[in-house]
């Protein structure tokens, strides 16, 4: 039997209080309400003019928040069929266009050389070792001056991004996930 989607609650800025559709899949986990406040408490209200890349964007809760919150425009990828046709989905019931919604894996999403980010989310599946080889090519993705944030398993230890480039201002734990914000230099 097919599970009905469930929702998660936008926090903050324009559209705060809406709801976005979420497919029930097992290797799903939308970033809660407790780190996304956390988190944009970090960044702060207003992200008026960012470029936001929501990479592994899954339920694309961060994307969402961060285009509610102002920011000019949100590149979503992700490999799951089935997270594309609800990024679609909800970016239409909320009424952005100002989104492009790109199904591929994200090393070779990043290995196209995109035009450089304000902002990154990285929450890639727990399950997996992705972060590491995503590190590597976070300092020609990321604008000098842009944040990274990256979530992970309580029990993962991914290195560090690197500190010739980036500095990690902000790191917390709650439960079992470790969620970081790092700064290029600029």
């Amino acid at each position: 039997m097919k599970k009905s989607p469930g929702q998660i609650r936008i926090i903050g800025g324009s559209h705060r209080s809406r709801l976005i559709s979420v497919e029930n899949q097992d290797d799903l986990r939308p970033t809660g309400s407790r780190i996304r406040e956390t988190l944009f408490n970090w960044l702060g209200p207003n992200l008026s003019g960012w470029r936001v890349l929501d990479l592994f964007s899954g339920s694309g809760v961060l994307g969402f928040e961060a285009l509610s919150r102002g920011a000019r425009e949100v590149t979503f990828v992700d490999s799951s069929r089935r997270a594309i046709k609800q990024l679609h989905n909800n970016a239409g019931t909320l009424g952005f266009d100002q989104v492009t919604i790109i199904h591929s894996e994200a090393s070779v999403f990043l290995n196209t050389r995109p035009d450089p980010y304000d902002l990154i989310f990285l929450d890639p599946p727990f399950a997996g070792d992705a972060m590491v080889s995503i590190n590597v090519i976070m300092p020609e993705v990321a604008k000098p001056g842009a944040f990274v944030y990256r979530e992970f398993a309580k029990k993962q230890q991914p290195p560090a991004l690197n500190t010739d480039f980036f500095t990690c201002l902000k790191e917390k734990t709650s439960g079992h996930v470790n969620y970081q914000l790092w700064k290029r230099y600029e």
